[in-house]
């Protein structure tokens, strides 16, 4: 048993979970002969395999600091390749010459609440009716304010899609690095 293994049984079971997860299983681990300890990296911790300690041992005529620093850059880059591209290229291949892909599906759920939320209301009135005693037979069906309101959010979903789109192509879409962080959770 090694120090990590000991550790992790210390730990509740939740947690010790998290904490073998996030470093690796213990196999992945190893020593050095400084001493320094280099974990295996997860999809959790992509820069666990990075040791401080790798270099420590050169001269500093062979720039250990700038080998340390290119290990970083590429595991920053595999990080990158691993979760944000794909992301990105996805994004990239919703992307139409008017909004994006997604305007379709949009439109379909815009009309749909919006035309649920009519019938909501027509199905509110004939119960009230019905409290009355009277037929509770209202029609509202296509009034002009269902319409006009199927009519404004047709156009705002097209506006949003715009929006959307612009946003793709210009990288201001907030929180979609944290959201491709997620992905591999």
């Amino acid at each position: 048993m090694n120090f990590l293994s000991e550790y992790i049984a210390a730990l509740n079971p939740e947690s010790g979970q998290a904490v073998a997860q996030f470093y690796g299983t213990p196999s992945t681990i190893t020593r050095g002969e400084d001493g320094s300890v280099a974990y295996g990296a997860t999809q959790a911790n992509p820069y666990a395999g990075i040791s401080p300690y790798r270099y420590s041992g050169m001269s500093a005529k062979d720039n250990p600091a700038d080998k340390l620093y290119a290990d970083l850059i590429r595991a920053q880059t595999r990080d990158y390749q691993n979760r944000f591209a794909p992301v990105e290229n996805f994004l990239a291949n919703e992307i139409t010459s008017t909004g994006t892909r997604s305007l379709t599906g949009d439109l379909e759920r815009t009309k749909s609440a919006v035309l649920g939320a009519g019938q909501n209301i027509q199905g509110q009135q004939n119960r009230q009716m019905e409290r009355y005693g009277l037929a509770g037979t209202s029609n509202i069906g296509q009034s002009n304010s269902q319409i006009s309101a199927l009519v404004g959010g047709m156009n705002d979903t097209r506006m949003r899609d715009v929006d959307r789109r612009n946003a793709i192509l210009s990288g201001g879409l907030s929180g979609v690095t944290q959201k491709a962080r997620n992905l591999g959770s």
